[in-house]
Parts: structure tokens; C-alpha cells; sequence
């Protein structure tokens, strides 16, 4: 009998934490596309002295890597798309800049 209630508990505690979990990390990620744009607007601002407007971020596909695209277009110049590579791994490092 108390096997059965400590089984019951034990799992209902199992679920709590992995679904807890999963939601910090989905916040975390929030948090770091939030701050690898943030670092995209200033490293344009003081190295082109233009404004960056960011359009979109997304994680790099390869396994483990701590990359961050970060699109957008220099204002007012919506034509000419702006992509920054951010290592959030590196304290937020720009590793390189391209556009089309």
C-alpha cells in the first residue's frame, strides 16, 4: 500500500520537474534571440553608424551551436536584408555580418 503511494507521488513530482523544465528553457531561448538582436541594433549603430531593424532571429540548425541569425535591413533601406551571426555562447559575439 504505501509502495503504491510513494510510486504515485514519485511520478507525479517526475512529471512536475520535466515539465517545468521545459518551460525555462523555451523562456531561455526567448531570452537569448531577445538579447542577440539587442547586440545586432548596437553593433550596427556604432560600427555602420546606421539604425537596424530586426525582421526575424533564429537558432543555427547544427547540433550544439550557440549561433543566432539575426535578420533585418538597415533603415530606411527595406530592400537590402542584413543577416548578423551572434555567438550567445561567447558573451554575445558578433562573428561575422553579410547582405545582399
Amino acid at each position: 500500500m504505501y509502495m503504491k503511494k510513494f510510486c504515485l507521488i514519485f511520478a507525479v513530482f517526475l512529471i512536475l520537474v520535466v515539465s517545468g523544465c521545459k518551460k525555462d528553457d523555451e523562456m531561455s531561448k526567448k531570452d537569448i534571440v531577445q538579447r542577440a538582436s539587442d547586440v545586432a541594433v548596437e553593433y550596427i549603430r556604432v560600427k555602420k553608424d546606421k539604425d537596424f531593424v530586426v525582421k526575424d532571429a533564429e537558432f543555427s540548425s547544427a547540433t550544439n551551436s550557440s549561433i543566432v541569425f539575426v535578420y533585418g535591413y538597415y533603415k530606411p533601406e527595406k530592400d537590402k536584408e542584413v543577416v548578423l551571426m551572434v555567438d550567445s555562447a561567447d558573451d554575445y559575439k558578433i562573428t561575422g555580418v553579410g547582405s545582399n
